[in-house]
Formats: structure tokens, sequence, C-alpha cells
């Protein structure tokens, strides 16, 4: 775990290890030729079945065809009990796309799971109800639009909410457009890994799926557990940084995961332009946290790098908790996203320029030319607002990138290349999000 890794986040996590490793597969189920699918049904994220002590809810599991459409597996068939749990066994060999759909009074909630399982071994699936079902209908249109092998399920986690729920519900069309951003996004993600990773960013991309997949088991598993709104606001807490942490276990830096996460999030922030306004300000107030704990922690760790004080250290943890708690009491709306991130701009700036490590006029003069009218950041803002092609997108991240240095190896001429590197970096993570 990095160094920015809150420690009650941490203690969590430790927690979650001890009792099995999430949506596990560290536990075998009743026989070798079958894989066993554990979890509940419930009406709503406040409502579960369980608590109500409804039986008899009919689980079923279905493949997703290539078209999209949900074929029910024949034979794979349970029922909940008394609590409203149920234990499924499927064969993992002989299903790919699975969907797992639960049927009570007419009506069907549907979830899926996160990346491969394997026969002997047991899962455990987040509470089924109307987000869940959202999100399989999202991996539907996945699979049929060939991208469900590079939009993991932790991306899909990071953008639905109740109200992107309720929009999917009353208007599939918006399925279909959030997976077509996924995509985007996803492209953007690899494109930006191979900028960044040459030969290497195959290997990457699969070591970050593979660590967004945990990330996501141990957060089904931490759902299904919880009985509190606090629980699950923690699990959640901790799925975000474990999120960041997967591309930094993929060999990034924190500096470049951060930037490949920002990327990743602009995309598809970007290609869901044309959804309504309450999924629109949900997308971007979900992601934005995403962005927030990658740059805050990223920008902790350059500071601790480029030798600034502890004071100075412990200023910017301080505005980092600052950010996250203003985004999260946002609405989502973009006037109020911006005004968190600015806030934070300002906060770092003035760390840097109170620091001992920095000469304060200087680094106000070079955070003023990024951001003149005609400078790296307006250039960059203008350029890269409505972009969705993963090539383009990437190009106008690094030419941004370029046109940082520049300035600060300008007004910097006669400083070591390790103080230019620590301020190109510090400035980049200050201003690329907005």
């Amino acid at each position: 775990m990095n160094t920015f890794t809150n420690l009650k986040y941490l203690t969590i996590v430790l927690a979650i290890s001890l009792t099995g490793f999430a949506c596990s597969s560290s536990s075998s189920s009743d026989g070798e030729s079958t894989a066993t699918i554990n979890g509940s049904v419930e009406e709503s994220q406040q409502q579960k079945l369980k608590q109500n002590s409804t039986a008899g809810v009919i689980v079923t599991a279905g493949r997703v065809n290539s078209n999209g459409s949900v074929e029910a597996i024949n034979g794979v068939q349970t029922e909940t009990n008394a609590s409203g749990n149920f234990s499924l066994e499927v064969d993992a060999e002989s299903t790919q796309h699975l969907v797992i759909m639960a049927e009570n009074q007419g009506t069907t909630w549907k979830g899926y799971l996160s990346g491969e399982i394997e026969n002997g071994n047991s899962y455990t699936l987040k509470p089924i109800n109307s987000e869940s079902s959202a999100e399989a209908e999202i991996f539907a249109n996945l699979v049929a639009s060939g991208g469900a092998d590079i939009v993991n399920k932790a991306d899909v986690e990071s953008t639905v909410s109740s109200e992107v729920a309720t929009e999917i519900q009353g208007n599939t069309s918006t399925a279909s457009t959030i997976a077509a951003g996924l995509i985007n996004a996803a492209e953007a993600r690899a494109e930006f890994y191979s900028e960044m990773m040459s030969s290497n960013a195959q290997a990457a991309l699969e070591a970050t799926s593979e660590s967004m997949s945990e990330a996501q088991f141990r957060l089904e598993s931490e759902l299904d557990a919880s009985t509190s709104a606090e629980q699950r606001a923690d699990a959640y807490n901790v799925f975000v940084e474990s999120v960041v942490n997967a591309y930094l276990n993929a060999g990034l830096d924190a500096s470049s995961s951060a930037k490949a996460i920002e990327v990743w999030s602009r995309t598809y922030v970007n290609s869901t332009a044309s959804t309504s306004s309450e999924v629109r300000e949900s997308t971007r107030k979900n992601t934005s946290l995403l962005v927030a704990s990658a740059i805050d922690g990223a920008i902790r760790t350059e500071a601790e790098a480029s030798g600034m004080s502890e004071s100075s250290i412990q200023a910017i943890v301080d505005s980092g908790v600052q950010l996250r708690s203003e985004i999260k009491a946002s609405s989502g709306v973009d006037s109020e996203i911006k005004a968190a991130f600015e806030t934070y701009h300002e906060e770092v700036r003035t760390t840097m320029e109170n620091d001992g490590s920095f000469e304060a006029s200087v680094i106000v003069e070079i955070d003023s030319k990024i951001n003149a009218s005609g400078g790296a950041k307006a250039t960059f803002e203008t350029a890269v607002s409505a972009l969705t092609n993963a090539s383009i997108v990437v190009n106008v991240y690094q030419t941004f990138y370029a046109g940082v240095r520049s300035t600060v190896e300008t007004m910097l001429s006669g400083a070591s290349e390790a103080e230019i590197n620590a301020v190109t970096e510090l400035m980049i993570l200050a201003n690329v999000a907005s």
C-alpha cells in the first residue's frame, strides 16, 4: 500500500484480508466441477430483502451472448433462504460473461462477476439490486460492443450510482452510451500506457486490470457483509484507494498513475456528455473523487521526494482531505467540481511558495504563466474539452505536459535537473484537473 493510503482504510483492508480475501477464491466449493457464487438480494441499497426475511426468491445464472442478449443456463437455479441469501453452483469452464439473475414478484434484478472465475472456488457477489442491474445492462452492452475485455468491472463500479441506475431503468439507451464511454476511456488508458511504458505497456495493463479486479472482489464481499451506510462508505473509500494503487502496482510512479487516471476520467466524462444532467453530474462527482485521490497522493509523493518540510507536506495532506470532502459534498455540478480543484490548486501553490525548497516569486510566476490567457492550461482545456479519441486525447495531454515543462525550464534556467523535474511534476498535477 502506498504512502498516501489513509490509516483507517489500511486497517479495513487488513481486516478484509484476514477474513478471507474478498470475493474470494480462497475457499473451495463442495465439488471441483463447479464454482460457487454466494450473494444476497435487495430491493435497494438501503432495504435488503434478507432484512425483511423474504425467502424463496428464484436465483438463476445466464451468459451474455455476443449480441448482448442474456441466455439462461439450463439447470442452474436456486432460491434465497429465510435470510435472503443464496448459493449457486455454476460450471465456470463452460460459461463466459456470467450474469446472476434474481426474480421476485415479477421483478428481475441482475449482477455480474468481476474477473475470471474458476471451478472449485467460491466467490461472493455484492447484493443484487437496481444498481447492480444497471451495471449488468452496461456489461451486456460492453460484450455486444467488443469492449468487455478492456473495461474492468471496477471501471463500471466507479461510474454507476443510484442516479445512473434510475436513468438506465427508464432509458435503456443510456447503458449503451455509458458502455461506449467506458470503452473510449479504456482505449485512452491503453494509449497512455503505450506512450509511458512502450513495450511493457500490455503487461502493465494486464497487471492494472488484475489489481482492479482484486479491488472489486474486496468491495463486493464488504458490501455483501455490510449492515450500515457507514460500512458501505468505508468499503467504497478503500475501493477508491485500491483502484489508485492498481496503477502503481503496474509499475507506474505516483505522478504517472495520477495522469493515467485523469486521462481515463476526462475521456469518459467527455464521452457521456449526451446523457441527462443527473447522469452527467453523478459521473462527474464519482470520477472526480478517483482523480482527486490519485492527484493528491501523487503531489504528496512528489513533495516528499523534493525535500519539502514536514509542515508543508501536512498542509498538502490537509488540502487533499478538503478536496475530497468538497467533492463528496457537491452535487456534481461542473462549477462545483472546478471550484474544488481550483481551491486545491491554490493551496498547493501557496504551500510551495512558503516552503524553503523553492523560491516563492519564481513559483508564482511559473504558475501565472501556465494559467495565463493563451498559456499551457488554457490551450489544454480548449483542446481537450470534447475529445474522445484515444490517440488525440493522449497527444493533447502530452502537449500540455511539454508546455508546463518548457515554462519551468525557462523560469528555472539555472536550477538542477532534479528541481526542474520536481517543480514540473507538481505544477502539472496541481493544474491538470479541473
